[in-house]
């Protein structure tokens, strides 16, 4: 959805940079009524309108494929009631739709001289100068018509109502914009600016809704209260940039409780939460499959019944089969029935209408619960659909297709046939991730996954290569449909976590292969990569004096550790809500911060990346200790990693860093073998600290009881900027020495963030200055929470670039320090 925020968001800010210049303006918007059910796309096949138009000569090859793919188009619409038309859904129809209005493009830009002229599709925003003090919207179109060399007029016999836009090429599609569904801003002075804030601040507010983590109301009995309030119509509202947009914030109201939801899914066992859950189904049966709001909402229900079924909600699908059924009732008894910009003499009959939409709606509804049935259902699920819907048929309704029929098993196998086809609820690509990474609901077994037998009759080479390289880094022995044709594929902090050495210089050319097959583009030399003097360099943006750091006060329960030690449902059911919260006042956070730092053992594996690219929308990047990752055995690894924002590849990304702890605590040691028998071993060794650069901060991660080996900090002397240590430890007392001493000793600064239960932590700096040695130092609370602190490693690397060290900002560095040649930078003078 970039391009629609911004085509809203320049036409915004376009408005207010007029208003603060005291200009007068008028701001229209409007969209083409029935856009695709009116446009033929006959207009492309015109070779004036391809020549002369858009100055285009195709070779016989691309006229040939541009011929076939819009007599598809024709086709499709020919088996259509209207018998024109374009397919709504389909992406290329977009394509069609918006070369269709390339005249009137050229119209608003090269004749009226906007200050701002965005179009998404249909949907335009227009702000010129009220230079000649318009006073009503009929007289703005009528100027309008007077420019637009007589493209732009009313309707014959729908004068002020309709305005039709008639290209030449365009002659047998009727391109209408409704007067009733434009709306015109005249705006001056105070009273526009305030207008105009007010449209931004809806927007904003809406917008900081989807960029925070997931939230549930704290009692289930809230629930119902909250999907009301998000459904329900208040009228429009008066600072909605367009008509449609108070059903379009219904909408988006409704989306975000339903993605909230969908989270929890996803990252939590369905025991859980399941009276929340049971309470969103109830109402949404009461509140959404009623007349007229389902309408408004009809497009969610696949999803609310995916949800139903991956959580063996199977009562509750049954209420919602049931009030399906009862809506069906209810729109043939009550409703007028019509099909869009079909005029009455074409429309079929009322019984014939009926039938179409119900074979349709409970299709869909049959196609949902297969994309989602469990491949292993619970003793319990399988006795609630037993109970519930084994041998369930709706009411007068033969679209199921005899579904019902179909035992259990049945069902598994048709999830299984969706799932190698990247179509089931869960991602193919999930079965390649790391098991600790994903919960393994909705995974079939490997071997229920087909292969695609004739790859090489229809990809390209490199598409063959890349796809082969993945393959074996996930396991197959042949070439799956859904890694072939993925619907979701892998996205690139994914394919960082499936290759151990994505980022050894050996490796390269196989990551170049993978993300050209998987993700369409070249790798570039400026991926992250390891140089030659071992520093994984990670370019992002330009360099900065100062970098914010929020270190959190985050508390992982007993409980939690020991079920994580026992591969056991975590007992702590509020965890996952007070991480979200927590998380939620960072990226709310004014001031923003460059890293979150975690405890040691803080998260469990699969909530990691949905966190960090939620954090990467705010420019935050992730250091957390992972819970323990089992491996064969009876080892267990312990391992810090970090999400690290990264420009590399010419957009934000993310990559995704692991380091291992190389031996256990002492106590860590012996719990680990007194409750489970396991041996904590390390992935992958190393004899000296990893120092990573990113962007123009290097620094590096020592996990708890590491830092108490003298060699590693020695190692890392001169040579990094920052020290990450994420712990959880009790012995604050003999920490608090050793990280002053590591400040000092290391001439660097030593975050420390240790669970909330011990506190102490804190950002360490090795300042002159007795007052300015703790940026920051928490301890303490009952609630989860972060503080942020800045470090100034631009005069860091000042002080310790001088051959003798300046007076101040900074204690002197230590007897036999050496600053690392890619570290130094021109010194600061005295008076600096």
């Amino acid at each position: 959805m970039k391009p629609f925020r911004d085509w809203r968001d320049q036409g915004i800010e376009a408005m207010r940079t007029a208003l603060d210049a005291d200009k007068k303006i008028v701001a229209l918007t409007a969209d083409v009524s029935s856009f695709y059910h009116e446009l033929n796309p006959g207009f492309m096949l015109n070779p004036a309108f391809v020549t002369d138009v858009l100055g285009l000569k195709l070779s016989p090859a691309q006229s040939k494929l541009h011929r076939l793919f819009i007599q598809a188009l024709q086709a499709w619409a020919a088996a259509t009631p209207l018998k024109k038309g374009l397919p709504v859904g389909l992406p290329a129809s977009a394509v069609v739709a918006n070369v269709a209005l390339i005249e009137l493009d050229r119209v608003v830009e090269q004749q009226i001289a906007p200050l701002y002229y965005g179009r998404y599709v249909d949907d335009i925003l227009l702000v010129i100068e009220n230079g000649a003090s318009f006073r009503s919207t009929a007289e703005l179109w009528e100027w309008l018509f007077a420019r637009s060399s007589g493209t732009l007029a009313w309707v014959p016999g729908e004068e002020y109502k309709q305005i039709g836009f008639q290209p030449v090429y365009l002659s047998d599609s009727q391109i209408r914009f409704a007067n009733a569904k434009n709306k015109v801003f005249m705006l001056a002075g105070e009273p526009g600016k305030t207008l105009v804030d007010a449209i931004a601040h809806q927007i904003h507010e809406r917008a900081s809704e989807w960029r925070a983590m997931p939230r549930l109301p704290r009692a289930a009995s809230h629930v119902g209260t909250d999907l009301l309030a998000a459904t329900q119509s208040d009228g429009e509202a008066a600072d909605n940039l367009r008509k449609a947009d108070a059903l379009t914030m219904r909408r988006a109201g409704f989306a975000i409780k339903l993605r909230d939801f969908e989270a929890y899914e996803r990252d939590l066992q369905p025991d859980a939460w399941r009276e929340h859950r049971q309470a969103f189904f109830r109402a949404f049966v009461q509140h959404v499959l009623v007349l007229p709001q389902f309408f408004d909402l009809a497009v969610y229900l696949p999803r609310v019944i995916r949800l139903a079924t991956a959580c063996e909600d199977f009562a509750a699908l049954r209420q919602i089969l049931r009030g399906l059924e009862q809506l069906c009732t209810q729109v043939a008894q009550h409703c007028e029935l019509s099909i869009k910009a079909c005029t009455v003499d074409s429309l079929p009959p009322d019984s014939e209408l009926m039938a179409c939409w119900q074979k349709q709606l409970f299709t869909t509804v049959r196609e949902s619960i297969s994309a989602a049935f469990p491949p292993r259902l619970s003793k319990d699920g399988k006795a609630a659909w037993q109970a519930h819907l084994e041998g369930y048929a709706p009411a007068n309704i033969d679209a199921f297709l005899d579904w019902y029929l179909f035992p259990i098993k049945g069902f598994q196998a048709q999830q299984a046939r969706l799932f190698s086809f990247d179509l089931a609820h869960m991602p193919f690509r999930f079965l390649g991730l790391p098991k600790e990474m994903v919960a393994q609901r909705g995974i079939p077994a490997k071997k229920a996954v087909a292969s695609f037998t004739h790859a090489t009759d229809l990809l390209p080479d490199s598409v063959l290569e890349g796809s082969q390289v993945l393959a074996k880094w996930i396991r197959f022995k042949g070439l799956p449909h859904g890694l072939l044709f993925a619907t979701r594929p892998y996205n690139l902090p994914e394919l960082f976590i499936l290759n151990k050495a994505a980022y050894d210089a050996a490796a390269h050319s196989a990551m170049q292969a993978v993300v050209l097959a998987v993700r369409g583009f070249e790798l570039g030399d400026a991926a992250p990569a390891f140089d030659t003097h071992g520093v994984l360099q990670i370019p992002d943006g330009q360099p900065q004096r100062r970098y914010g750091i929020a270190v959190s006060s985050w508390k992982t329960q007993m409980s939690s550790w020991t079920a994580s030690v026992m591969r056991m449902s975590d007992p702590d059911a509020e965890r996952y809500a007070r991480l979200c919260r927590l998380l939620d006042g960072v990226i709310a956070q004014p001031r923003h911060s460059r890293y979150l730092v975690l405890p040691e053992l803080a998260l469990p594996a699969h909530w990691f990346i949905r966190i960090a690219r939620k954090l990467q929308g705010r420019g935050i990047s992730l250091i957390t200790g992972i819970e323990y990752l089992h491996a064969s055995k009876g080892r267990v690894r312990n391992q810090v990693w970090a999400a690290l924002s990264h420009d590399g590849l010419g957009f934000p990304s993310l990559m995704i860093y692991r380091q291992d702890k190389q031996l256990p605590a002492l106590h860590e040691e012996r719990e680990l073998q007194r409750l489970a028998g396991l041996e904590l071993k390390p992935d992958k060794a190393w004899k000296t600290p990893p120092i990573l650069q990113h962007g123009d901060l290097r620094f590096a991660l020592l996990i708890c009881s590491e830092l108490t080996n003298i060699s590693y900090r020695a190692a890392l002397r001169g040579k990094v900027d920052a020290l990450f240590v994420p712990e959880w430890n009790q012995d604050t007392e003999t920490f608090n020495a050793l990280v002053e001493s590591a400040a000092l000793d290391m001439h660097a600064y030593i975050i420390q963030c240790n669970d909330r239960q011990y506190g102490d932590s804190r950002i360490r700096a090795p300042a002159k200055n007795s007052w300015e040695r703790d940026v920051l130092r928490v301890k303490g609370g009952v609630t989860d929470y972060c503080v942020i602190g800045e470090i100034d490693v631009r005069a860091l690397r000042q002080f310790q670039s001088s051959y003798r060290s300046p007076a101040k900002p900074f204690k002197p560095v230590p007897d036999g320090f050496e600053i690392d040649f890619g570290r130094k930078v021109l010194p600061m003078g005295e008076k600096e």
